[in-house]
């Protein structure tokens, strides 16, 4: 078996959204795979060509290697994230997130009485 590894990059789409049995709540993340790339160059790309999204949601980008047989060393993998304008960032932008998905609320709760 070859020892060179293959890395891939998976795209995540990341958002707040009501909790589904308990609306009035507090959000809770859900997350999608959206996209798998070769490297984070495309990734990046990726994630940059799919701006339109809601200011409560980000992206993220974790690095695995396919066919990891070290189960624990997957567990940890290397994560990037982008907010919702595509913007690269160096944590999760949950906090920001959270501030638009609650101002979205309240203004669905005005709009829809």
């Amino acid at each position: 078996m070859s020892k060179h590894k293959r890395v891939v990059w998976v795209v995540i789409h990341c958002e707040f959204m009501p909790a589904p049995h308990d609306p009035d709540s507090r959000p809770i993340i859900d997350e999608m795979v959206f996209h798998v790339s070769g490297s984070f160059r495309a990734a990046g790309l990726y994630v940059k060509s799919r701006t339109e999204m809601a200011p409560y949601g980000w992206w993220k980008v974790e690095r695995r290697v396919v066919d990891e047989e070290d189960f624990e060393a997957d567990d940890q993998p290397e994560v990037r994230y982008f907010n919702s304008r595509g913007q690269s960032r160096k944590k999760a932008p949950q906090v920001a997130a959270l501030r638009a998905y609650d101002k979205w609320q309240e203004e669905e709760a005005r709009d829809n009485p």
